[in-house]
């Protein structure tokens, strides 16, 4: 099934973007303060990141991630099919999330 939902992720914790199991095509814009930076990562399952940072960084809004699946952008948690984002600082931010469900 096709999602098209806005997340709000508070400052500083992982918050799921993707609320199933998804392996398809998944894209992110974020939405909100523009000077606030967020850390994506993937996770096996509905278990948080235990990460400190994620590989990919979006850092203002606007910025987006998108062209791929969870596993094609995080080769090195196999079988990732979970996204999560985390906002640095103290303002959280909203990101626009569009995946398929498993």
């Amino acid at each position: 099934m096709a999602i098209n939902t806005r997340v709000s992720c508070p400052a500083g914790v992982w918050t799921q973007l993707t609320n199933a199991d998804s392996a398809t095509e998944v894209s992110v814009m974020l939405a909100g303060d523009p000077a606030v930076p967020v850390s994506l990562q993937a996770t096996v399952g509905a278990t948080p990141p235990t990460d400190a940072v994620g590989p990919f960084e979006l850092l203002r809004r606007g910025d987006g991630w998108s062209e791929g699946t969870i596993v094609s952008k995080f080769p090195g948690v196999a079988g990732a099919n979970r996204l999560w984002a985390k906002p640095a600082g103290l303002s959280g931010m909203d990101a626009i999330v569009s995946f398929s469900s498993a």
